[in-house]
């Protein structure tokens, strides 16, 4: 794969392009900065930015940073009204980056009222079915779809599957148990006393 060729400013100075890595580094940045601020943000005071200079050691000017962040902002508004668009696996972290920053929060009063109104049947707290959510989140974590979908099920339902994710814990913590106590046998059956005086056991 052949590298971008960076571009040229008309004073003569190379401009480098931004990565996949440039960009998810702006993003986290934008998040730790505005961690105590409720998204959607409108606008990132210049400190932030030279801190996002700074992070990416100086290879751009706050003007192109800022410009970049505009960028990311309009691509974030455009993934958000036609999720089709999403396509790649980097796509997807940078949606899900970016929704923590520009995405609307729902407060749990309107969750009540959308609730109440029937246009949000189903469940907004998923904290109630922790294995199910470890689960999920371990094989998607880069999918917020599995999200959205679980919200619209009924509560009942995700209990019985985070209670089906429950006994399938306990099976494994009895297969684990289980696997010792015959490593302990056989380990007793073969190495005799001799495992046990060298700490085998």
């Amino acid at each position: 794969m052949s590298t971008p060729t960076p571009s040229t400013t008309p004073n003569g100075r190379s401009s480098r392009v931004f990565s996949e890595s440039d960009e998810t580094q702006i993003l986290r940045c934008l998040i730790r900065a505005t961690k105590s601020v409720s998204p959607p943000i409108t606008t990132v005071g210049t400190p932030t930015i030279n801190r996002i200079v700074k992070r990416l050691n100086y290879q751009f000017s706050p003007s192109q940073i800022n410009d970049k962040v505009r960028r990311l902002r309009m691509k974030y508004h455009k993934h958000a009204r036609t999720k089709s668009l999403v396509r790649t696996h980097h796509d997807r972290r940078i949606f899900k980056l970016s929704k923590r920053i520009w995405g609307k929060k729902i407060t749990p009063k309107k969750a009540k009222e959308r609730m109440e109104s029937g246009k949000g049947d189903g469940v907004w707290d998923l904290d109630k079915f922790p294995y199910l959510v470890a689960e999920f989140s371990r094989v998607l974590p880069d999918n917020e779809v599995w999200k959205e979908r679980m919200k619209g099920l009924e509560e009942e339902k995700l209990k019985k599957m985070d209670q089906e994710w429950v006994l399938i814990k306990v099976e494994e913590a009895k297969l684990v148990a289980k696997k010792a106590e015959l490593m302990q046998k056989q380990i007793m059956e073969i190495m005799g006393e001799t495992g046990s005086a060298n700490g085998v056991l």
